[in-house]
C-alpha cells in the first residue's frame, strides 16, 4: 500500500483528470436525479455523489502533495484548498448556464462537505498506514 501511495505521479495525473471530469460531468444537459424515500422523505442520490465525488478528489490531491511519511502539509497547501472549494462553488453555480440543469445549494453544501471529509480524514489515515 505504501508503494502504491507514494507513486506521486500517478495522483498528481488522478487528481487533474478527476477535475476535468467533475466539470465535464456536471456541464451535460438534462441529467435525471434518482429518489429514495428515507422515512417516508424523498432524499436526492446525487446528494451522495456530489460529496463522494469530491472526497475522491480530494483525496488525490492529499496523497499527491503528502511527503514520504504521509504527512499533508495544511499550511503549504492552503490557498491550494481554498481553490479547490472555490472550484466546488463555481463548478455548482455553473450549471445555471446549461440546460436542464439548476443551481442547488445542498449540492454545493455536500461538493464543499466532502473536500472537508477528504481533508479531515484522509491523513489521518495516511499517518495510521505510514506508522506499519
Amino acid at each position: 500500500m505504501k508503494q502504491l501511495l507514494q507513486q506521486k505521479k500517478l495522483f498528481k495525473i488522478l487528481f487533474w483528470l478527476w477535475g476535468l471530469t467533475i466539470f465535464i460531468l456536471s456541464s451535460l444537459p438534462n441529467i435525471p436525479t434518482q429518489k429514495i424515500n428515507i422515512w417516508n422523505e424523498p432524499f436526492r442520490l446525487d446528494y451522495l455523489e456530489h460529496f463522494g465525488v469530491f472526497a475522491i478528489w480530494g483525496t488525490f490531491f492529499i496523497i499527491w502533495k503528502s511527503n514520504g511519511d504521509g504527512i499533508f502539509a495544511f499550511r503549504k497547501c492552503f490557498w491550494v484548498i481554498i481553490g479547490l472549494i472555490t472550484f466546488a462553488c463555481a463548478d455548482e453555480i455553473h450549471q445555471i448556464w446549461i440546460p436542464g440543469r439548476t443551481f442547488n445549494p445542498l449540492d454545493l453544501i455536500y461538493n464543499v462537505a466532502g473536500l472537508i471529509a477528504a481533508y479531515a480524514l484522509i491523513p489521518i489515515f495516511l499517518k495510521q498506514i505510514y506508522k506499519k
